[in-house]
């Protein structure tokens, strides 16, 4: 959602393609914190610097806003439902301040009432985005702070990966898929390993300038697609999810300057020849793995020396559909 447009956009895991779904018709200031529940209904803040947020419930279908409640919170970042669709949220407690402390809460949505579980502060600037899974709750940080992990009980937090610092943006959205792909928009479309906190560029998109949290929702299938998980001087692997259960799936790799981006088709006499990836020419086959009963894989780790300063592309084809996934700009 757009921010300061109140507009609402679907964006394709894969391609980064945009699709317009519509406005709420409040375009004053400012949208924040989009958070969505077990049964598909989505909620968003919405409020001015000198006013506090009133929550809202966003159609999916056509950005249409619905007046719920009223808050008290003048500082709201980030909103997420945990367990039992309980909606915790984050709140700048000074605001607007990028050095103020921020609290986490509970909200319930029927009674107004509001929970205060403790500061959830890390390094000088805020959380920005929170989002469930597993049944724990993942905040994302500017500054050193990055992916975090945080307490529902304490509001404690742990950073994921010290050496990994957030992305230089002011602007922070991410969502888990339900296999636990987790998206991230920095002026593109990135991947992040929830429990290294590495990167994996997907593709860039043309996003307002300025947008809110963002929810997955899954369609007929999990989006076919693959991400980095590790980092550098330790075990690195390539994750796929939404693969053809238990079937085939072939990784495809080039070093990144290697020969134009493609399309290129595969050669005749292949599995899935005519089926265009987004390498050169001067691709290779990086190995053929099964895909387990969910659609998922993980590359066996291996070891990458810190400073290895090399940047590869890789792509994955599912062997049964001939589908592809992303191209993941990879840089260790």
């Amino acid at each position: 959602m757009d921010k300061f447009g109140g507009t609402l956009w679907a964006i394709d895991p894969q391609t980064g393609e945009l699709q317009y779904l519509g406005s709420t018709g409040i375009n004053a200031l400012l949208w924040e914190a989009l958070a969505m529940d077990s049964q598909g209904k989505m909620f968003a803040a919405y409020g001015r610097f000198d006013f506090p947020y009133a929550i809202y419930e966003i159609d999916p279908d056509t950005a249409q806003a619905t007046f719920i409640l009223q808050t008290t919170f003048n500082g709201l970042l980030a909103m997420a439902f945990g367990p039992g669709d309980t909606l915790y949220l984050v709140n700048e407690r000074d605001s607007p301040s990028i050095f103020s402390p921020v609290d986490l809460y509970t909200l319930d949505l029927v009674t107004g009432a509001t929970t205060f579980i403790g500061e959830a502060t890390s390094g000088l600037q805020p959380i920005r985005a929170l989002d469930f899974y597993g049944g724990e709750l993942y905040g994302y940080g500017g500054g050193w702070s990055g992916l975090l992990k945080i307490d529902t009980q304490t509001a404690q937090v742990t950073d994921v990966n010290h050496s990994i610092p957030s992305m230089p943006t002011s602007t922070v959205s991410m969502c888990f898929s339900e296999s636990g792909a987790l998206f991230y928009l920095d002026g593109g479309l990135w991947m992040i390993d929830p429990d290294t906190s590495a990167w994996s560029f997907v593709t860039r998109t043309q996003l307002p300038a300025f947008w809110s949290e963002a929810e997955f929702f899954e369609g007929p299938t999990d989006p076919f697609a693959i991400w980095m998980g590790g980092a550098t001087n330790g075990p690195m692997t390539v994750n796929c999810s939404g693969a053809t259960p238990n079937g085939s799936i072939a990784f495809v790799w080039e070093r990144n300057g290697a020969g134009p981006a493609g399309p290129t088709p595969i050669p005749a006499g292949y599995p899935c020849a005519g089926t265009e990836v987004d390498l050169s020419s001067n691709m290779q086959l990086f190995g053929i793995m099964p895909a387990n009963a969910n659609g998922e894989i993980s590359t066996p780790p291996q070891f990458v020396p810190a400073g290895a300063a090399r940047t590869v592309r890789i792509q994955a084809i599912d062997l049964t559909t001939c589908e592809t996934s992303n191209q993941a700009l990879i840089s260790f």
